[in-house]
């Protein structure tokens, strides 16, 4: 039995510098997250990972858990009080909150762990969120000073955007607060208005796109002005116009944008603040039903809602209020336009879940377009009905290729919804002169470990992940190619920079901008798992390997995790960190083997996307169809 009285549960928030190590034989270290691992770690310092606490059944169940806590705005006790305009603002909190409870109940269930091995009776030092919960179990508990740090309970708001600023031969690639985003966001919406007051017949075919990116879909837009269909831009979550080419694109398109500036007036305003009174004292009632939540948020077994509840009051409150101005807005914005029907790219973001129950209401029908390569296994059915691509509350879905069809009908979807068009989001690849020189680069697209997976937050997978960037790194520099890596778009990846500017200071790294462009000019891309890249590279005539990382191959039985089909076919070289050498090597080096990889990609692309050339086209013609017929 381990005798040690002190026991230290250290996280990322703890001022490392206060903390006496120099009795190690009387005390243990445990960390909770990799930045104090990795701290510890350089340091030579003894310590034990919270994760080794866990079980591989207590992850997947952590994640499973979390899945359906996200559900409890669903519950019939309080379904009635947190509902607004006809929408129930819990709902709207489910994506964020999935991550909230995933990291929380991953550190709750640890704590549980460490106490039933260690004892109640051994003094823990720790602070902020362990302190929180530890407190609940033992009475020997010592505060640790550390920085108050929220970020766990917003998650949304302390993300950093990618932005590249500047003009096309002098720019820089920069990180910037969510707040800083919102307010050049606002700004750029001033322009809207240029795009709004325009004489709109209330007998027009009006259709409403809601969260699309300008120039992901700017072949749709380039098509629109040969249609007869009229559309509005609502884009609450992302700018529509942030630069000369956007702005040239919306302008040439003749769409509206629609957004705050365009929407908002003063009877709306003393509405929302009105409102905003009522709903809080609606919400401050429903957490009086202590009984109920204490029940409720619980993890095998162990009820968490004690030191789990100031938190998430807080932010559901705010997250609540916030909601408040998005409804309206919407309700003006369906009040100001006769919709014939309304195109979504999520069912899970807050906005989209606002549109899809006011549509429900005005009897709008809407549309599920498929924005993104997904895992088409039927293993994986909850987890794409949690993060938003299969068309649960959407009237009708429109998805890529055969592939998507054939997996739609598989888990139950009626053959009446589904519509197999393509997608608009590859067109431009045909204006890319593909390059096929043995003097192009190697491109690396990584994707590494996210906040809201569990299995993603041990620091088995952050590892792996870091030292499988490096080592592929590492391989394509020793063969002497030009390596260019293309960074994640999401904002909470993690960025190699560092480690790979030391394996080789020529190596280019690209945080933002089109990965096709990088694409075109390379003579192979290499992905971590599964990326939506991947089609760009078939479409573009490009082999890729696919270097797997993310689960490994015990931890994908035990959990019964399929693989998508674009990773079952042949169409990708796959390969692991051990085999990767070996791949690589043959895909420079062996034409057989390259050309054969290029041949099975061109047979899997037909499957798993139609009018691949030709998408904007293709979707323009089934809605003008589908509109004479409403």
């Amino acid at each position: 039995m381990n005798t040690s009285k002190n026991i230290f549960l250290l996280d990322s928030q703890i001022n490392f510098s206060e903390i006496d190590y120099s009795d190690n034989n009387n005390s243990q270290i445990i960390t909770f997250d990799f930045d104090s691992h990795d701290i510890l770690k350089k340091k030579s310092i003894s310590h034990l990972i919270s994760d080794t606490f866990l079980s591989k059944k207590e992850i997947l169940e952590i994640q499973k858990n979390a899945y359906l806590l996200s559900d409890w705005y669903k519950e019939e006790v309080l379904e009635e009080n947190i509902e607004y305009e006809d929408v129930n603002l819990g709902s709207l909190i489910q994506a964020e909150f999935i991550n909230i409870l995933v990291n929380y109940s991953k550190r709750f269930l640890e704590c549980i762990n460490i106490i039933r091995k260690f004892g109640i009776d051994r003094n823990y030092h720790c602070s902020g969120l362990t302190y929180e919960i530890m407190k609940h179990f033992s009475a020997n508990i010592e505060k640790i000073d550390g920085s108050d740090d929220d970020s766990l309970f917003f998650p949304l708001d302390s993300l950093k955007i990618k932005m590249k600023f500047g003009i096309k031969n002098y720019s820089t690639e920069v990180e910037i607060s969510q707040n800083f985003f919102k307010k050049l966001k606002k700004f750029t919406e001033k322009s809207s208005i240029f795009f709004s007051n325009k004489n709109i017949n209330s007998t027009q075919k009006n259709i409403l796109i809601s969260e699309f990116n300008t120039l992901s879909y700017q072949s749709l837009l380039s098509k629109i002005p040969e249609s007869n269909l009229n559309f509005i831009f609502f884009n609450r979550r992302q700018p529509t116009i942030w630069n000369t080419k956007t702005f040239s694109l919306i302008k040439k398109s003749g769409v509206i944008i629609e957004n705050d500036e365009t929407l908002m007036n003063n009877d709306i305003k003393k509405d929302i603040k009105s409102d905003k009174k009522n709903i809080e004292i609606k919400i401050n009632n429903i957490f009086k039903n202590t009984i109920f939540f204490d029940s409720f948020f619980s993890i095998n077994g162990n009820s968490f809602w004690a030191p789990f509840s100031s938190h998430f009051i807080t932010y559901f409150k705010k997250r609540a209020l916030e909601f408040i101005k998005e409804i309206q807005l919407a309700k003006q914005l369906l009040n100001k336009f006769h919709f014939s029907f309304i195109l979504l790219r999520s069912e899970v973001g807050p906005n989209e879940k606002i549109l899809l129950r006011l549509a429900k209401l005005k009897k709008i029908p809407t549309f599920l377009l498929q924005h993104g390569l997904f895992n088409n296994s039927v293993e994986s059915h909850d987890h794409n009905v949690y993060t938003g691509v299969l068309p649960i509350e959407s009237d009708h879905a429109i998805v890529w290729g055969k592939i998507y069809e054939d997996y739609f009908r598989q888990i139950g979807i009626s053959e009446e919804k589904i519509h197999t068009i393509g997608t608009p989001i590859f067109d431009n690849l045909k204006n890319l002169n593909s390059v096929d020189s043995q003097e192009g680069y190697v491109l690396l697209a990584t994707s590494g470990p996210t906040k809201e997976v569990a299995v993603d937050l041990t620091i088995e997978s952050i590892e792996k992940n870091i030292e499988a960037i490096k080592k592929i790194a590492e391989i394509v520099v020793s063969y002497n190619k030009k390596l260019i890596v293309k960074l994640h778009p999401s904002p909470d990846e993690y960025d190699p920079s560092k480690i790979l500017k030391k394996i080789d200071p020529e190596i280019k790294i690209i945080k933002t901008g089109n990965i096709a462009e990088l694409i075109k000019k390379c003579v192979l891309l290499i992905v971590i798992d599964v990326s939506t890249s991947i089609i760009d590279a078939h479409l573009l005539g490009k082999p890729v390997i696919s270097v797997a990382v993310e689960i490994d191959q015990a931890m994908r039985k035990f959990a019964k995790t399929g693989l998508p089909t674009v990773l079952e076919n042949n169409s990708c070289a796959l390969a692991d960190i051990s085999s990767f050498e070996k791949i690589f090597y043959q895909m420079i080096n062996d034409d057989e083997f390259r050309k054969k990889i290029i041949k099975n990609a061109n047979e899997s692309i037909q499957k798993h996307i139609s009018f691949p050339r030709d998408g904007a086209t293709a979707l323009l013609t089934f809605l003008e169809k589908f509109e004479n017929k409403l």
